[in-house]
């Protein structure tokens, strides 16, 4: 879970939506970029013309410009509306890596490919988060497999999540195995069955830590905000508090979620119309058919498509 919306985005009674003004500098950030103007050029006149980041401040780095610039978010996702083309998405990144391999910043790293392709769709089953992709530093262990894991998996030094890791041929290999069964069962891609909505765990956990430092505050005497109705903390107090209201707004959001899995259903079946079993991994097919993975400890994946059916799969030691 991000702590704070991308440059672009503002979250509306919990519901992420397109900032029209951050919405062109981003365009135009993409289309410089896509020009020849180099990540470090962009920043140095972004600072020149006193424009402001997400966060309110003239603060502008080549590495925060390349942070926008392989947000796949961008291209839409289940909670974020598109703004950029996927078609103006793609040379940027083929740009980037040509820059890359081209400069003297270190040599081509083949996993980038995945952590465009995987990042954000991987997320944990065990406690909400995305996963990370992560890569061994340390000399002792160069030719270890690259591999995923939850980004709460260690916190402050301590292990606090035991969500399962992953590498990318696992994922490639559970992604094969889910279109093949669509392709078997088509079933699958029938309409989702509507439950009735539950408030997710992960939202509770939020509730019970917000209504904590609630009665924290009034225990302490501390002022309460007229707006939240929840106590002000101080500035790191308060960047704390609003990052929790802003986890339990898209959480809240995506319980609320408008199904709109009839769309989804026939525009799967098109998709799959007159395709036979695939024995190599086809990155088309997984865009259009999975919309997330999440990861349990258990060495096994749910694989959730875009009409919200789902199945679950077994992967075996790396």
């Amino acid at each position: 879970m991000q702590w704070h919306t991308p440059i672009g985005y503002k979250v509306i009674n919990g519901k992420i939506e397109v900032y029209e003004e951050h919405r062109k500098l981003v365009e135009q950030i993409f289309r410089d970029y896509d020009s020849g103007i180099s990540a470090w050029q962009i920043a140095k006149s972004l600072k020149g013309l006193g424009v402001k980041n997400a966060n309110g401040r003239v603060a502008w780095t080549h590495a925060s410009i390349g942070r926008i610039l392989e947000n796949h978010n961008y291209l839409g996702t289940e909670y974020y509306p598109q703004i950029i083309e996927k078609e103006l998405f793609d040379r940027v990144q083929k740009r980037r890596e040509q820059v890359r391999i081209e400069g003297s910043r270190g040599k081509h790293r083949p996993e980038k490919r995945e952590r465009l392709l995987f990042g954000g769709v991987l997320v944990c089953a065990e406690c909400g988060s995305v996963y990370s992709h992560i890569q061994a530093h340390n000399k002792k262990k160069k030719n270890e497999i690259p591999k995923w894991k939850c980004k709460n998996y260690v916190y402050q030094n301590r292990v606090t999540c035991k969500g399962g890791f992953i590498s990318d041929r696992q994922v490639e290999e559970v992604c094969i195995h889910a279109i093949n069964s669509l392709i078997q069962n088509p079933e699958l891609t029938e309409k989702y069955q509507e439950k009735p909505q539950q408030i997710s765990p992960a939202y509770r956990r939020l509730e019970t830590r917000l209504e904590n430092i609630r009665k924290a505050a009034l225990e302490e005497g501390t002022d309460t905000d007229m707006d939240t109705g929840q106590p002000c903390t101080g500035e790191t107090g308060t960047e704390k508090l609003t990052a929790l209201l802003f986890e339990r707004a898209v959480e809240r959001y995506k319980t609320l979620e408008v199904r709109d899995e009839d769309i989804r259903s026939e525009e799967m079946k098109e998709t799959l119309a007159g395709r036979e079993e695939i024995t190599e991994f086809d990155e088309e097919l997984y865009r259009k058919l999975i919309k997330q993975i999440l990861v349990y400890k258990d060495n096994s994946v749910k694989i959730i498509f875009h009409n919200n059916n789902s199945i679950k799969i077994g992967y075996g030691e790396e």
